[in-house]
């Protein structure tokens, strides 16, 4: 998506051939106004900050040009770039003003979680190891071990800035991070990064009805902050694990269940088990063919305060090995059915029988 032109000039007030006298004269005036000190409105914030950039554009020649070029041609591509540039321009000179940097929020941990069905169904207590950005204990996050010592970047000659990129435009030094100096005494520990990643563990609580790409957050369990910011959140997204019986589709609990052929010819009742544990006897109407399905209400997935439904499809479980008196009572049915196509095996009492017979 490609970012809306900003109009500055209406801004700011002024014509497309305001003098930067006029212009200068503007942005006093409404950047007095709009102070967030001075105004309480809940958009002064916001609007200081377009006037400001308003400002900043129009007030250098230019910065100008490129902006009435891409004004005019409406390319909002090209507006992304140049505002990338001046974005960080005003980053830079909202930091030189500064006496010393302001503290930083920590940035957001994300992380993907595997659950058992179970533990995604009831809730549980689950303990998450992860790596979080924290303040280096041998430097106490400062970078350095001692007294700083500070010798002139040559990247960019100690001005903390370097011009680079289409427009010519300067940005912070990527060697000395915009400060101008590099650090001789860096602390060995953290390569002058004043942070270390470290291994956390937490335990998180898993709320009931927790299901596949459900998103659970964590407050203040992201890294930590800089020069005493708060530290980020912690966002969890939640996957299912492929469980041994169950197969879910949405809060419905998919399972099968083999019977015995007598008890799918002639019916009865057997049992199941639930995710939950408990056992439940389901009735199997005489003559249950395989493939035949069976819904048990309220017994599947929790779900936004209501469970789906467990449903059961039976398969006829066809024993391999038979002992003699079944063999003798399949044959027997098989023959009442008129059933040609099985090889019956005559037992060694009926042959004598048969010649006693003869």
């Amino acid at each position: 998506m490609e970012a809306r032109i900003k109009d500055y000039y209406q801004i700011l007030g002024v014509s497309k051939n305001a003098t930067k006298e006029e212009i200068k004269r503007a942005y006093r005036r409404l950047a007095k106004e709009y102070h967030p000190d001075i105004n309480p409105d809940e958009g002064a914030p916001e609007r200081f900050k377009d006037i400001n950039e308003a400002y900043h554009v129009l007030s250098d020649d230019e910065r100008r040009s490129e902006y009435d070029r891409i004004l005019q041609s409406g390319d909002e591509r090209s507006y992304r770039d140049f505002m990338e540039y001046v974005q960080d321009l005003l980053t830079s000179i909202w930091q030189g003003m500064r006496s010393s940097p302001r503290p930083k929020r920590g940035g957001d941990v994300r992380l993907k979680v595997a659950f058992t069905l179970e533990e995604a169904a009831f809730g549980c207590e689950k303990e998450i190891i992860y790596e979080r950005w924290t303040d280096c204990p041998t430097c106490e996050g400062r970078g350095f071990v001692g007294k700083p010592e500070k010798v002139l970047c040559q990247a960019c000659e100690g001005t903390g800035r370097k011009v680079s990129g289409i427009f010519n435009f300067p940005r912070p030094c990527s060697v000395c991070k915009g400060r101008g100096y590099i650090l001789k005494n860096q602390c060995l520990s953290c390569s002058g990064r004043g942070r270390v990643a470290k291994q956390t563990t937490i335990r998180v609580s898993v709320p009931p009805g927790t299901d596949e790409g459900d998103v659970l957050k964590v407050p203040q369990k992201g890294h930590m902050g800089e020069r005493g910011g708060p530290p980020g959140d912690m966002y969890i997204r939640v996957e299912l694990k492929p469980h041994p019986i169950f197969r879910k589709v949405s809060s419905d609990l998919y399972l099968e269940k083999l019977i015995s052929f007598p008890l799918a010819v002639l019916g009865g009742v057997t049992r199941v088990k639930a995710l939950d544990g408990t056992e439940h006897e389901v009735f199997i109407q005489p003559g249950c063919e395989c493939g035949s399905t069976k819904r048990l209400q309220g017994l599947g997935f929790p779900s936004y305060g209501k469970s789906g439904d467990m449903v059961i499809t039976f398969r006829i479980e066809v024993p391999k090995n038979l002992s003699h008196g079944m063999k003798i009572l399949l044959e027997k049915m098989a023959r009442e059915m008129g059933e040609e196509g099985i090889n019956y095996q005559q037992s060694m009492l009926d042959r004598i029988r048969g010649l006693f017979k003869l």
